[in-house]
Order: structure tokens, then sequence, then C-alpha cells
């Protein structure tokens, strides 16, 4: 205390605040909330768009499956196995001739596919 003031009383004030030293126009800060608006909006709309995979299973006059729901670069956790009468399951494929194989627990799921199931008919003796 000098003279009975605070010392701190003699200091000058900054106006404006944290952002007292920033250049920006008015139409700049307009324009750069714009676009971070935008791109929350394109965000939240890609999230919830893709917020997991749909694989549809297609058993040729098998038993249904349901068709599940996974998330990017995940695998498939099928528990049940389809049954047909007079064949053999013999796996999934990502094609309906059965030419390019799926195989759930090593393969990945990267975008909604349908798979197809393999059959062999069971030879009678």
């Amino acid at each position: 205390m000098e003279n009975g003031k605070n010392i701190a009383e003699n200091k000058p004030r900054k106006t404006g605040g944290l952002y007292a030293k920033v250049n920006m126009s008015v139409k700049a800060a307009n324009i750069m909330v714009t676009v971070f608006i935008a791109l929350l909006i394109v965000a939240t709309v890609f999230i919830v768009k893709h917020n997991g995979f749909t694989v549809k299973f297609e058993t040729d006059g098998g038993s249904h499956i349901d068709s599940v729901k996974v998330m990017h670069s995940e695998t498939l956790d099928i528990k049940e196995t389809p049954v047909k009468e007079g064949y053999v399951f013999t796996g999934w494929y990502l094609d309906r001739d059965c030419t390019v194989s799926f195989d759930t627990e090593k393969d990945t799921v990267t975008d909604s596919i349908t798979l197809y199931a393999g059959w062999k008919a069971v030879e009678s003796q």
C-alpha cells in the first residue's frame, strides 16, 4: 500500500480479456462458427448413420438365421448353424454362387453385407 492506495489500482487495465490480441473481423468469426457448426452436423449424421453394419443371412431354403448388427472391423459371433434337410452346411460365403468364403472368426465386417449359406448334398447310402 502506498499513500493508502492499493498498488494494483495504479496499473492500467487491459481491455478485451482473453482474446484482446486476436485480430479477426466479425465476418471471419461468423464464417468460422458456421463452418464449425456444419462440421458438427456432418459428424453427427455420420455417427448416427454408421452406428453399425447389418449382416443378413441367406440360407437358400435352410433354417432362418436372424440378421445381426455389428460395428466396423468386428468379427461375427454366430451362435447357430443353419440346417437344411438332405444337405450339410459348408460355411458362409460372400456371393450367391458360394465361391468367396467368409470366415466368421477371422474376417471382419466393414460394410453391410449379405452372407450366403453353402450346402453340399448328402449322399444317400
